[in-house]
């Protein structure tokens, strides 16, 4: 008898393998007419998973098609399963819009240290994509443990809790009105009292944003996004009106910008004065002079002018942005991974083990053979703020009140 029970058992347990093996098979081996559905609507909607959410993933059983995962746009979700019912095929819909509904009203929130890594997964071991800084304003699109954020320049990444303070419309709007104190030293502190030998706050880098508090002495009195107050030295920073209002944006502020980074390392989505990437280097750049441009190489390559250098350089101008990557071939495409900005006389600077100056002339002792013979194209930023995803702090959305 218990034989019998062992063999029935044993059996059970292979009908059920197979059964989930079945299903499995289901999910990963769609119909071809499903696969085309959902790719025609992933390429009109989320062509770029950088900027935003559209994971997907779909079962089925006979003609029912069950939805999982989550998407930050409202229409791909519609449209998909508008084309799945068109193909009669029956709906479960576990696909889930972001921001999601369990974050409640706090579906902001405010960077509260001095420079939040944020990651590809929810996981400290999970690679870097890309930095904020302290008082930068985020969208909350999920939370597991970590937040999903998205940043002003649209970037999507994953973001330790304790980085981040959720506010909700109203808490988000005041802080984006605030009068504020922008640090401009690209290292330094804040202290408990007005005193450099008191307890400090915590570090500061330049571009950081506080609430501005009062004055004391050489001291400004600052407040954190979570309350903290603290004081920063007068000569690390200045006030945001000021720092908005400085004179036009134009090539030697921008390259003067840049040689203040001269030195700093490189690392893979850095985006501050600690550590750097190249495109991160050219968003600094381009942020401590008020303009928020696209976080990566390949899409700041797209946006702005581009400029002919087919036959050498003299279309350039200093300020102009330089991109160097794999040349098209007709197996492949054109492939943008590295950024410089361009000062003039043939030569750039960009941060490529750290940020340093490199010549395009053979004479010059700077001279790169490897990034001439990389280069792929150059673009123009100055004289197209405004234009598609070249905004700035005055006109960005996410500083707006929502």
């Amino acid at each position: 008898m218990l034989l019998k029970m062992k063999k029935r058992i044993v059996l059970f347990l292979i009908l059920f393998a197979g059964v989930v093996m079945c299903n499995y098979t289901f999910a990963k081996d769609l119909p071809k007419r499903i696969k085309k559905v959902i790719e025609t609507v992933e390429q009109k909607y989320a062509p770029d998973k950088r900027n935003v959410v559209f994971d997907l993933e779909v079962k089925k059983k006979r003609k029912r098609l069950t939805l999982y995962g989550t998407t930050s746009i409202p229409e791909a979700k519609a449209e998909l399963i508008s084309l799945l019912l068109e193909k009669k095929y029956k709906i479960v819909d576990n696909f889930r819009l972001l921001p999601d509904s369990i974050l409640g009203d706090n579906i902001y929130g405010i960077v509260n240290v001095s420079v939040a890594n944020l990651r590809k997964k929810v996981s400290f071991a999970s690679e870097m994509m890309t930095q904020a800084l302290l008082g930068t304003p985020v969208k909350i699109l999920q939370e597991d443990e970590w937040y999903r954020v998205q940043t002003p320049d649209n970037y999507i990444s994953w973001v330790n809790s304790s980085s981040i303070i959720p506010m909700n419309k109203t808490e988000y709007n005041s802080w984006n009105a605030a009068n504020k104190i922008v640090v401009t030293s690209h290292y330094g502190f804040t202290f408990e009292k007005p005193d450099l030998n008191s307890q400090t706050v915590s570090d500061v880098v330049s571009g950081n944003m506080l609430k501005w508090e009062g004055e004391e002495g050489e001291f400004y009195k600052v407040s954190y996004p979570d309350g903290r107050t603290a004081y920063l030295p007068k000569s690390a920073g200045i006030p945001e009106s000021e720092w908005l209002n400085r004179d036009k944006i134009n090539a030697d502020s921008i390259i003067k910008t840049g040689m203040t980074f001269m030195g700093i390392p490189y690392m893979w989505g850095g985006m501050s004065a600690k550590a750097i990437d190249c495109s991160g280097f050219v968003k600094m750049v381009m942020f401590l002079n008020g303009i928020i441009l696209p976080r990566d190489a390949s899409q700041m390559a797209y946006v702005g002018e581009r400029i002919d250098i087919s036959t050498g350089f003299d279309n350039l101008k200093p300020g102009d942005l330089l991109f160097f990557g794999r040349k098209a071939t007709a197996e492949q495409k054109e492939r943008v991974i590295h950024v410089a900005i361009y000062i003039g006389n043939k030569k750039f600077i960009h941060s490529q083990g750290y940020v340093h100056i490199s010549s395009f002339n053979p004479d010059d002792k700077d001279f790169d053979q490897y990034n001439l013979n990389r280069l792929l194209s150059a673009g123009r930023i100055l004289g197209h703020i405004g234009t598609a995803d070249i905004t700035t702090l005055k006109s960005n959305p996410f500083y707006q009140p929502q």
